[in-house]
């Protein structure tokens, strides 16, 4: 959830310390003394790593192994703020007898590395007698490592070459493998004979060969510091399932355990499907455990797979409150059934409640606590029913119906103050979906929405600034019917953290095609992520978004208004817009271009706001096209462990409205327009771009996020808040635009996140 201040200086200060604090080095020593001359009282300056020849590891890996320690990053910074009242002083002290062990240690780490004769010692050490301050430093050699020579598979009774001895479908797949993943001329290590012993059993189990064994033994040449592998395989029968077991299952029927199983009695044994039906059973959350494996059976063309499982508690509640600064304090409650009337069918109950409360935060909290303050106050109150379908002819389709109703203050429309709350929007109906899960987190979804949608529209007030009389108040009352068809794609190492790889997410949509529909318009959008690891510890993410929108029908017509406009016409303008508020683009947001809030980076205009403390905000401009560009680059951060991570980023976009007339009229419900008679605004076609740093910290449940965005692209509503604005437009003698006093912090946002950036 994204956040930021106006009055937010002391964050984006300590911020700032905080990333550019560790990567000031530590002072530099005054007077050497010879290593001997080290006491009880001396302490560690600094702990750090000398390459003679050739550097294999990261120096955060060999801390690792030792047990002399300089002090970390908050220490660090402690340190420098030490003539603060209250603050002093931390070194870790310095223990001679530990140096020596941990010269032994880096010893046998390289030796288990792969090095068998490296050199480590520390006589470049220095030692400062100003201050009793020792800087550790350990000179490493590392010297020729070993090279896996040769590499020799045999059959484990005959000692004879193993691929004759397999069937002639598979040689060629063996020898591909082979080629692929077992290979010569690398480092060898015991950890590496271990995991090729490994990997030859899983291609062995995943054809056929469920009881396949595997033993390893390595010749080792050290004149020559080289390493002769040698496999012994048995690979034992080639077999089929033949029967399936299932145990622990009470109220979940056996055969809705089975259906979920990628494979079945006859078929070719495959260690990864038994694998993946494991997985399967925990999709359904029907399951607390599932356990799979191949209990203690004989030898033969058979194999025999077992299921143990427990039961999740088939009805359960949960809850949840939070707090976000656009939308107050949230809550959120559910009631579940998982296996409503069997056949694993889910049953859901879901009430949220996104308040606004408090309206306007109390001016003594901290300003980051606060929505910003040209941000228009979002409310939402919605209960859902949903009921989903596993296993729609195929175990890998689902489907769900999910009628819905809710109330909300939606941030295009002006606050209606003649309802509850303010709210300006009911709708209700219902989602219809189906699910394709093709491959582990890889799927393509289709979606269709019918609804039911009354804006509570408000009558625009009177200005003596305004040429045109205010438009009325009349309520919009429209369907909407809109096809999503949406799917993710790509290959990464990991779907949920990637490092490695891409990920595609295209999505089509289509609106009043099928039934009758207020909005109707054709749109493509598609996101593209990559990720590259640069080294062991650097990694770089780039994200490419392109999305377009097309009107059609009805209305095409009334978001393109004639060169001379009727009221009527601008009218139903007006409506269209607050109509499609939901299906143009936007950008700015802790996920999007950052160093804006969300959705008011590009064109925006001024309108009074009933609700907010201030008076005023900025309503965004909706774009019709989009594209944007991401740059991310993630590194460690020294001395505070492997979850914590820093970034450098750069965000781009380009929005435009492009022959569409998405600016509200002059004369609409709660706008504001300058002495001209035109509305306070900014362009809607717009190139962003925004750059900066964040910290991040890898938890359990995803990366808490905080990143310090800067503005380098703002335009004249950017660096000036809607109050001043606002306050200035409505004064009898209002002053140009250009003379309303800017404040350089805007410029600058934090934004809050759980959860990759992108």
């Amino acid at each position: 959830m994204p956040a930021a201040s106006d009055a937010g200086r002391p964050l984006v200060l300590l911020l700032l310390v905080l990333l550019a604090g560790w990567a000031v080095g530590p002072p530099r020593t005054l007077a050497q003394a010879p290593l001997r001359a080290a006491d009880v009282n001396t302490s560690v300056q600094e702990v750090s790593f000398r390459f003679v020849d050739q550097q294999t590891f990261d120096p955060d890996r060999l801390r690792e192994q030792i047990g002399t320690v300089g002090p970390g990053t908050l220490t660090r910074l402690r340190n420098r703020l030490s003539f603060l009242p209250g603050l002093q002083t931390n070194y870790p002290a310095f223990d001679p007898v530990m140096l020596q062990k941990d010269v032994v240690r880096l010893r046998q780490f390289y030796r288990q590395n792969g090095f068998p004769s490296p050199d480590i010692d520390y006589p470049a050490s220095q030692l400062d007698s100003s201050r009793n301050r020792i800087h550790v430093i350990f000179t490493i050699r590392e010297g020729p490592s070993l090279q896996i020579r040769t590499v020799d598979f045999l059959e484990a009774a005959s000692r004879a070459p193993f691929e004759p001895t397999l069937p002639e479908d598979l040689r060629g797949d063996w020898a591909a493998f082979r080629r692929g993943e077992v290979g010569t001329g690398g480092r060898y290590t015991d950890f590496e004979r271990t995991q090729i012993e490994d990997e030859v059993q899983g291609w062995l189990r995943n054809h056929g060969f469920a009881f396949a064994r595997v033993r390893s033994s390595a010749s080792v040449d050290t004149t020559a510091y080289a390493a002769d592998l040698r496999f012994l395989v048995d690979p034992g029968p080639r077999a089929v399932f033949s029967d399936i077991r299932v145990e622990g299952n009470e109220s979940v029927d056996r055969s809705i355990i089975l259906r979920e199983l990628p494979f079945s009695v006859g078929d070719r044994f495959s260690a990864d499907a038994v694998t993946e039906g494991q997985q399967k059973l925990f999709d359904l959350s029907l399951f607390r455990v599932a356990l799979a494996d191949v209990p203690s059976q004989p030898r033969d063309s058979t194999a025999t797979v077992r299921y143990r499982v427990r039961e999740r508690a088939l009805r359960s509640y949960s809850g949840q409150v939070g707090y976000d600064t656009r939308s107050g304090v949230t809550a959120d409650g559910s009631w579940r059934h998982r296996n409503f009337y069997g056949n694993a069918r889910t049953f859901l109950v879901n009430l949220t409640a996104e308040t606004g409360y408090p309206e306007n935060v109390p001016e003594f909290l901290p300003g980051f606590l606060a929505r910003s303050s040209s941000q228009e106050l979002s409310r939402r109150f919605r209960a859902s029913v949903t009921l989903r379908q596993p296993f729609l002819l195929s175990e890998d389709v689902s489907g769900s119906l999910s009628p819905f109703v809710q109330e909300r203050l939606n941030p295009a429309l002006a606050p209606n103050p003649s309802r509850p709350l303010d709210l300006n929007e009911r709708q209700f109906g219902l989602e219809s979906t189906l699910v394709y899960d093709f491959l582990p987190y890889r799927t393509l979804s289709l979606q269709h929405s019918v609804s039911r949608t009354q804006q509570f529209l408000v009558s625009g007030a009177e200005n003596p600034n305004r040429t045109n009389g205010a438009l009325t108040g009349e309520d919009d009352l429209f369907n909407k019917s809109i096809f999503t068809l949406n799917g993710t794609f790509g290959d990464a190492d990991d779907f949920l953290n990637p490092t490695t790889g891409y990920i595609i997410r295209p999505t089509i949509q289509l609106g009043g095609v099928f039934l009758r529909s207020g909005v109707e318009f054709a749109q493509v959008s598609t996101e593209l992520s990559g990720y590259l690891p640069v080294s062991s510890y650097v990694e770089l993410a780039g994200r490419v978004f392109a999305g377009s929108t097309w009107p059609f029908g009805e209305s095409l017509d009334n978001l393109t208004l004639p060169a001379n406009p009727s009221d009527a016409d601008r009218r139903e303008n007006l409506i269209y817009q607050n109509r499609f508020s939901d299906n143009f683009f936007y950008a700015g947001g802790g996920s999007d271009v950052r160093g804006w809030a969300s959705r008011l980076a590009g064109g925006k205009v001024l309108r009074k706001s009933s609700v907010l403390r201030e008076g005023f905000a900025y309503r965004p401009i909706g774009a019709r096209s989009k594209v944007g560009v991401s740059l991310e680059a993630r590194f460690p951060l020294p001395g505070l462990g492997a979850s914590w991570r820093t970034a450098a980023f750069l965000d781009g976009a380009y929005v435009t409205s492009g022959a569409l007339d998405l600016t509200p009229p002059a004369n609409a419900p709660s706008i504001i327009s300058g002495p001209d008679g035109t509305p306070v605004r900014t362009d809607p076609s717009q190139v962003l771009v925004g750059t900066g740093a964040g910290l991040r910290y890898e938890t359990s449940f995803g990366f808490l996020r905080i990143d310090l965005a800067y503005k380098l692209t703002p335009d004249a509503l950017d660096l000036r808040a809607a109050e001043d604005v606002g306050r200035n437009a409505t004064a009898e003698a209002p002053m140009p635009l250009s003379e309303v006093d800017t404040r350089t912090l805007r410029r600058f946002r934090v934004h809050f996140g759980i959860g990759r950036s992108f």
